[in-house]
């Protein structure tokens, strides 16, 4: 028997907070197409029960191919996503942040629009208005940097490889989803945004559990980004 490779690879990164990947896997059950496989990157849980819980559901993946991947040590939300992407057998590429709830088939949303267009970002919402995080004044000019929000992005897995993954210098935390988007936007690519009421994000579950000062690390973050792209930004095609 010839098995077909999957149409598309949805990737859910995660570290401990168990049930909120459960309550996603339950979702994506019921939602994702049978085309789809799912990918689980454990980001060095400590918490036994996401281990027992990974292995339920290799034991019981409905119509869909579960693969799992644990990382040695914890590397952050967009070091796990690349570790998915490159374990991806799909031609789209679906990263799913496991506080996003699903309450539709949001996956076939994306596949159609994807359709075979290299050089586009499908989010869960595009950002292009002032947020006061992607304003920047540089060259006498006040630029607003629009971008794909990271808790769900799709693209095909051919413009990810153009586009890099999520730049590393970010750390753990914030702002790789900023950068990934003026990386697209530099390369013409479009950002998409689905303003899907089939999804809705609770915004920073995990980071939220850890105990760290989220916007001292973005201020940082913000330089990080700034340092990088301030040579371009006042002339980005936005």
């Amino acid at each position: 028997m010839i098995l077909e490779p999957p149409e598309a690879s949805i990737i859910i990164p995660y570290f401990n907070k168990w049930e909120l990947t459960h309550a996603r896997m339950m979702e994506l059950y019921k939602f994702a197409p049978e085309t789809c496989e799912i990918i689980l990157v454990d980001d060095c849980s400590t918490d036994e029960e996401a281990a027992r819980g990974v292995a339920w559901w290799q034991k019981n993946p409905g119509n869909h191919a579960v693969r799992y991947y644990r990382n040695k040590e914890n590397q952050g939300f967009g070091a796990a996503c690349n570790v998915g992407a490159r374990l991806a057998h799909g031609r789209i590429l679906i990263f799913l942040s496991n506080d996003v709830v699903v309450y539709g088939d949001i996956f076939s949303d994306i596949i159609v629009l994807l359709g075979f267009d290299n050089t586009m970002l499908v989010a869960g919402r595009v950002v292009d208005f002032p947020g006061g995080w992607n304003e920047f004044d540089v060259a006498g000019k006040h630029v607003v940097i629009p971008y794909a929000e990271g808790y769900l992005i799709g693209c095909t897995k051919t413009a990810w490889k153009t586009l890099g993954g999520f730049d590393l210098r970010y750390g753990k935390y914030d702002y790789e989803d900023v950068d990934l988007s003026t990386t697209a936007l530099e390369n013409k690519f479009s950002l998409v945004a689905l303003n899907s009421d089939k999804v809705h994000h609770m915004v920073g579950k995990t980071i939220a559990s850890l105990g760290v000062d989220r916007m001292a690390i973005t201020h940082v973050n913000r330089l990080v980004y700034f340092e990088k792209w301030k040579d371009k930004l006042a002339t980005l095609e936005v």
